[in-house]
């Protein structure tokens, strides 16, 4: 008989054991856009009626070919012009869910889609009607992909 209540107070005292475990820290595992996106790779085609008639594939570039997000809805964009000389263009964005709006100062908003985004990569695409220069009046699409890796700041 002690046996038996033995074998039932023993998996009521190893439960109670289990549950005195302190939980592990809590970790905020929050991917932002915000910080500084250093340009690898840039990926555009041309689409002429539902068929793609080029691509153009860049992955050389500088330290100058960034965009950084700033937490408070603003960033910047910076690209390799000259020799050591890169150009600056600043823009408002907004965020919601995996589409990223960049407004410059004048103009409409631009609304890509976020495709990638881990601590390390992102990713977005984008696409545009452009004038076909052999069809007046007619348009192609322009599809673009552009792919950065965080820089450490």
């Amino acid at each position: 008989m002690k046996h038996k209540y033995l074998l039932l107070i023993l998996p009521a005292v190893l439960l109670c054991l289990q549950a005195c475990k302190k939980d592990p820290p809590n970790i905020n595992t929050t991917i932002t856009v915000v910080g500084k996106w250093q340009m690898t790779k840039h990926d555009l085609k041309l689409v002429k009626d539902g068929v793609q008639i080029g691509e153009t594939i860049r992955t050389s570039y500088t330290k100058y070919d960034f965009t950084q997000y700033f937490s408070d809805g603003t960033g910047v964009q910076s690209a390799q012009r000259a020799k050591d000389a890169p150009s600056l263009n600043t823009f408002q964005y907004t965020l919601k869910n995996n589409v990223i709006t960049q407004y410059v100062t004048g103009g409409a908003g631009v609304e890509e889609t976020i495709t990638k985004l881990t601590e390390t990569e992102f990713a977005i695409h984008y696409e545009s009607q452009i004038p076909d220069p052999s069809s007046s009046g007619k348009f192609n699409t322009e599809v673009d992909d552009y792919y950065f890796t965080r820089a450490s700041l």
